[in-house]
């Protein structure tokens, strides 16, 4: 069983943000993207792009965009409901969340290729407390708000653009100023942050983060995004409602819980191994 290291714990608390190399294996990467590429006719235009009007973050057209992949045709729609209860990814996450947490959005896949547009860098930082993304330390334990699982689907090179941090701005306590929001001045704190294919980074969303323009001519960015929180709260509308989707009866035990609505007692909760128990509200 993988588990959050000493390393990793230091550096996720240091700068916000984490990249853990090889995390899906050939076969998961390739059943993905095989995914993808039968479902390319679903793609979209990102409704949520925004450049704030800087030139620097100015493309030629707008990013791309996969959805419901939850509920893709069989069998396409089956590696990202393996992949919302990932093995591997319950350390990271009982670790930053405590024992217990729900899939908030629903996934999604940002695409782009040459001279895609960014997208202008946000996040609450720790200026002020947003119950809904933070970052904390008490007692020997990190406890986050919502965080952003990223998996990348194709190789990012250090300046092809794509998802940027400003490392260690979870902890800022003041402002960011707007040309560095732009990305028009102090471009060095900003940092592009390069991963192969199969690669997870993972970020807190008050990390402040965005997306720089896609330069490669001859690959395409392709980033899977799936955002947990804690148990008891959720940072965007329209959540899973207790009776589920149909779909759901085809998911495990293990599936079907991370997509209840936030709530404290008696919720199951996913033991290291994957398997699902219910623990009296003390030990919730």
């Amino acid at each position: 069983m993988v588990e959050m290291t000493e390393r990793e714990k230091f550096l996720f608390d240091l700068q916000g943000f984490l990249v853990v190399r090889n995390f899906l294996n050939s076969d998961e990467l390739t059943c993905i993207n095989d995914a993808v590429d039968a479902c390319s006719h679903l793609q979209h235009e990102d409704g949520n792009s925004n450049t704030a009007g800087s030139k620097f973050l100015a493309g030629t057209h707008k990013r791309g965009m996969f959805t419901g992949m939850l509920n893709w045709p069989k069998p396409h729609c089956q590696p990202f409901r393996e992949l919302i209860v990932h093995l591997k990814a319950i350390p990271y996450l009982n670790t930053m969340h405590g024992r217990g947490w729900r899939l908030d959005h629903s996934p999604f896949i940002l695409t782009s290729d040459d001279d895609t547009e960014g997208l202008v860098i946000h996040g609450s930082t720790n200026r002020r407390f947003d119950g809904a993304q933070y970052y904390t330390y008490r007692n020997g334990q990190m406890r986050c708000g919502m965080v952003v699982l990223q998996y990348q689907l194709t190789d990012v090179e250090e300046g092809d653009g794509g998802l940027c941090v400003i490392p260690g701005s979870h902890k800022a306590n003041y402002g960011c100023p707007e040309e560095i929001r732009k990305w028009e001045e102090d471009t060095e704190v900003v940092y592009n942050v390069p991963a192969k294919a199969g690669d997870m980074v993972i970020f807190n969303e008050a990390t402040l983060h965005g997306t720089l323009p896609w330069k490669p001519k001859d690959r395409q960015r392709r980033s899977l995004l799936i955002r947990y929180s804690p148990k008891y709260l959720h940072f965007a509308g329209g959540y899973y409602d207790v009776t589920f989707p149909d779909w759901a009866d085809e998911l495990t035990e293990a599936q079907r819980s991370v997509l209840e609505p936030p709530y404290i007692y008696h919720r199951p909760l996913i033991e290291d191994d994957g398997e699902t128990v219910v623990k009296p509200r003390r030990e919730g």
